[in-house]
């Protein structure tokens, strides 16, 4: 059974400008806007000016299929394009968020609503209960779990050559 609920999506970091075309034809095939959730399907022009404008892109649909940009995601992966997703809680599935900063795939993160991160109880009771850890090695096996490399602030789209 297939559900369709809120996502939103965050374009940014270094992309091949001989690339725009294929991202931005993903992208209208989607059907999301680029205003907002109930707005408008963004047009290939929009989107155009919105990449050209050196921006963190965001694009809305408020009926994604699984909360996810399925072949949109694929794509940005396959093109190493940094990018955030957060997808609405429904049904069973809880809300997540995604990152991807151009490695081998996207982190996957648990999430509330409001796209704060939850963090299974468990998880941070093991690093704090390990015994073979120092308290200097269980604060930074903390800060690893709380903050990894993937969750980097997203930038700014930049052009860049091959």
């Amino acid at each position: 059974m297939s559900d369709y609920y809120p996502a939103e999506i965050s374009i940014g970091g270094p992309i091949h400008r001989r690339i725009l075309g294929r991202l931005i034809k993903k992208i209208v095939a989607e059907g999301a806007s680029l205003h907002g959730y109930g707005e408008p399907a963004a047009t290939k022009e929009a989107l155009r000016a919105a990449f050209q404008d050196g921006q963190i892109v965001r694009i809305y649909d408020d009926r994604a299929h699984n909360g996810e940009f399925r072949a949109l995601e694929a794509f940005l992966v396959r093109q190493r394009i940094h990018f955030d997703r957060h997808s609405d809680a429904s049904c069973e599935y809880n809300a997540e968020n995604v990152y991807y900063r151009g490695g081998d795939c996207p982190l996957v993160m648990v999430s509330d609503q409001g796209g704060n991160i939850l963090y299974r109880h468990e998880d941070l009771t093991a690093i704090l209960e390990h015994e073979s850890l120092n308290d200097h090695d269980k604060v930074a096996a903390l800060r690893k779990l709380l903050n990894p490399p993937e969750r980097a602030p997203l930038q700014p789209i930049h052009f860049v050559k091959e």
